[in-house]
């Protein structure tokens, strides 16, 4: 039996669709489900509907249907920051730590390991790469070891930002450095860390394509269950928040702030 809302939305006479909710990382835990279908005329009422549905998801979304703080929305795939669209066969609610702060502390061995596995399967797959591209800051010290295992000499960085902290964020990417090397007609590797939500991946694949390159691969150390973009290589999946020993102060600073 369709809810008090969605009958009104009915007798409103809007268009509405079957729109489903998932809930990742902890949201899916606290509310004992991890999809909800609702009927609605587009996915911010959808994420209403939810949020009135369950008290749970009070934290995550607002009365407007945004996502609050330490919160993102994807619509069909896109960070909802980006999305043009109103309507939607799907958006995924996910917590930015994904449900605490349960931590995967990583040392330099560890690294070295990790940029060892992702490096041998590039070569394995015999992929010829022309120039490599870390970003900035986390992708820089993989790059410059799988640069050493794969013997390309060529390394460049770029800068996308998003985080302000462990639960914040900007409202929209920007490129803050983008490449200097020559990329047309070349095989480019982008290379970061870890691929949580993907957004930065994406970001860093679209604005690459806009230097016509031969061809881009992409590679990270880790990669989240929950990631939208899985690179073409990678080394490892968890669904801790990974802390690199490039970032533990960094992170113990805003550990401390939470």
């Amino acid at each position: 039996m369709p809810s008090r809302d969605e009958s009104l939305i009915d007798r409103q006479g809007k268009a509405t669709s079957q729109v489903r909710v998932v809930l990742l990382g902890g949201l899916a835990q606290d509310v004992g489900l991890r999809e909800i279908e609702v009927e609605a005329s587009d996915w911010r009422e959808a994420l209403l509907l939810v949020r009135e549905r369950f008290e749970q998801l009070r934290n995550a979304i607002d009365e407007r249907g945004q996502p609050r703080p330490g919160y993102l929305i994807f619509v069909d795939g896109v960070d909802a920051r980006l999305a043009i669209q109103r309507t939607a066969k799907e958006v995924v609610i996910l917590p930015v730590n994904h449900g605490g702060v349960d931590t995967l502390r990583l040392g330099w061995d560890d690294v070295e390991k990790l940029s060892i596995e992702v490096g041998e399967k590039i070569k394995r797959d015999g992929e010829k790469i022309d120039v490599i591209i870390g970003i900035l800051r986390g992708g820089v010290i993989p790059a410059r070891i799988i640069s050493d295992i794969i013997g390309v000499d060529e390394l460049d960085v770029v800068e996308i930002k998003f985080y302000t902290g462990i639960e914040k964020r900007m409202g929209k990417p920007y490129v803050r450095k983008p490449p200097i090397s020559a990329l047309r007609d070349r095989s480019v590797l982008i290379v970061d860390d870890i691929s949580d939500t993907g957004l930065t991946l994406q970001v860093a694949v679209d604005m690459i394509s806009l230097y016509a390159p031969r061809s881009i691969k992409t590679a990270t150390l880790y990669i989240k269950p929950w990631t939208k973009f899985v690179p073409d290589y990678y080394a490892a999946v968890s669904d801790k928040w990974v802390i690199f020993p490039w970032e533990k102060w960094e992170t113990a600073r805003e550990l401390g702030r939470a």
